[in-house]
């Protein structure tokens, strides 16, 4: 018997990931409209300055780490029956048109500030080079941990050229809407994946993971609770919720400066 039928573990779906990872959408879309409100001159709150590094910090390591829990569960040997080509493959795909259509967009909007390596196209990466490491948790927890140090701690100017930019180990950021470089981020990605065994290596992360709890539990609010099993829903159409997200509340924000 492999080890997917021993864990019992669906490859499709745990509902408390679609929970974190919807939760994370849910952040970004208040640091979106905030970012609006801040554009269109309805507030003025530094944006890009003081709390708002740490905020989008919280994030971004939260849809990161998330990559690479998420990979472990879908290829891995222990947790799934090792690596879904076909699987993957779509997934790069979609994410692929997703990263164009976020690079196009910002051209428009702001043509001095062009995402060429945001975060769909960082987790499109990310996602192949996390591959030789999802049955080596000890090796990504220590690799995730170097990578991540150096990535706030080396810079140099020869990364400063855009074709080496997306490695992030510049001197001299170029201006853009988004953007999220290997390092120290690929750390990130990483450390999800000793996380993944961590949580779903005992009875009880599991129970968890499945939302299988009754109404005593003390984390049975995730599973009952009306908006938590919307922030569900937004977490299984991530990336979506996404790319529509922000124009959306864009054209919103726009089509009221018209009528004003």
């Amino acid at each position: 018997m492999s080890d997917h039928n021993n864990y019992n573990i669906p490859f499709n779906r745990l509902p408390f990931i679609d929970w974190l990872r919807g939760f994370s959408i849910f952040l970004m879309i208040v640091y979106h409209f905030c970012y609006d409100l801040d554009f269109f001159g309805y507030i003025d709150t530094a944006f890009g300055r003081g709390y708002w590094i740490p905020f989008r910090y919280v994030i971004v390591i939260g849809f990161l780490s998330l990559v690479g829990v998420s990979l472990v569960i879908v290829h891995s040997e222990k947790f799934a029956k090792g690596v879904r080509w076909n699987s993957i493959k779509k997934r790069s795909l979609q994410l692929l048109l997703a990263s164009l259509a976020v690079s196009i967009s910002s051209y428009f909007i702001a043509p001095n500030k062009i995402t060429v390596f945001g975060i769909l196209h960082f987790i499109l990466i990310a996602s192949w080079l996390a591959l030789p490491f999802l049955s080596k948790p000890k090796l990504a927890f220590l690799l995730g941990i170097v990578v991540f140090v150096i990535g706030h701690s080396v810079s140099s100017s020869l990364f400063d050229p855009i074709y080496l930019h997306w490695i992030g180990l510049f001197e001299n950021k170029r201006p853009a809407l988004d953007f999220v470089g290997i390092f120290p981020w690929f750390g990130i990605v990483l450390l999800g994946i000793p996380l993944a065994y961590w949580f779903l290596d005992n009875s009880t992360g599991r129970k968890v993971a499945k939302l299988e709890l009754s109404k005593t539990n003390t984390l049975s609010w995730l599973k009952f609770s009306y908006f938590n099993r919307l922030l569900e829903w937004m977490g299984k159409h991530s990336l979506v919720i996404y790319l529509v997200h922000q124009p959306l509340m864009f054209a919103v924000f726009y089509l009221v400066e018209i009528v004003r």
